[in-house]
């Protein structure tokens, strides 16, 4: 467990435009430094999870950064912990400022930049990076815990992906600079969830998939706008 198994096949959604600018009215904004460090948490852990065990709505990149982020900003209740199945109770805050949930899609993203914007719960990999996060730059030395890791790969049918910066691991003693991430689909299969170090990501044999300046393929880290201070 927490290696790198086998080359990275990693397909996401579609193509980003090449200005990234940050987004004007992301949908979700969190009142205060606890609420961001309570979401934080929960989104860290909520998606490291699922490399230990994937919840099935967590097909590809993106879902299982929508997956993190929906279920971090929830009650957790004794019934929520019950059927999101965690391996342990978790102490950590709630949200105190999440977005009220609605009987249908609960509108958490930015999917559109039109006037007036439009909000859903269904955001792709493309449009979760340019409506609904903040570039922090290319150098992945400045990631935090929550940020994303995003490589274009224009080759492939697929050619978005994002990475989630874990930090510490919430069930490995070693390191602090853990990523998880979903392969996507394939020809070979459904994909899977998978959890390497940062150090190890950055020796990849395919350079393409370095998280470095160097690397054309490595568009950068970006913040979640939820997480970013002005």
């Amino acid at each position: 467990m927490g290696s790198l198994r086998r080359p990275l096949r990693l397909l996401a959604s579609v193509v980003l435009p090449a200005a990234l600018a940050a987004p004007a009215a992301a949908q979700v904004r969190l009142a205060d430094e606890s609420d961001r460090a309570a979401f934080r948490a929960w989104f860290v852990l909520l998606a490291e999870a699922q490399f230990e065990r994937a919840a099935p709505e967590v097909t590809d990149c993106a879902a299982l950064v929508r997956f993190a982020f929906r279920e971090a900003l929830r009650p957790h209740s004794p019934e929520w912990a019950r059927l999101v199945a965690l391996p342990f109770t978790p102490q950590f805050p709630d949200v105190r400022s999440a977005p009220t949930a609605t009987p249908g899609a609960w509108p958490l993203f930015r999917v559109s930049d039109t006037a007036p914007a439009r909000y859903g719960e269904f955001a792709d990999a493309k449009t979760l990076v340019a409506l609904n996060t903040v570039a922090v730059g290319r150098d992945a030395s400045r990631a935090r815990p929550g940020d994303l890791l995003y490589f274009r790969q224009p080759g492939q049918s697929q050619p978005d992906h994002l990475m989630v910066v874990v930090g510490r691991s919430f069930f490995d003693e070693d390191g602090a600079d853990w990523v998880v991430y979903h392969t996507g689909p394939s020809e070979e299969g459904p994909g899977e969830v998978r959890k390497v170090r940062l150090e190890a990501l950055a020796r990849h044999p395919s350079a393409r998939w370095r998280p470095a300046p160097a690397n054309p393929h490595f568009a950068g880290v970006f913040r979640l706008a939820a997480l970013h201070t002005p």
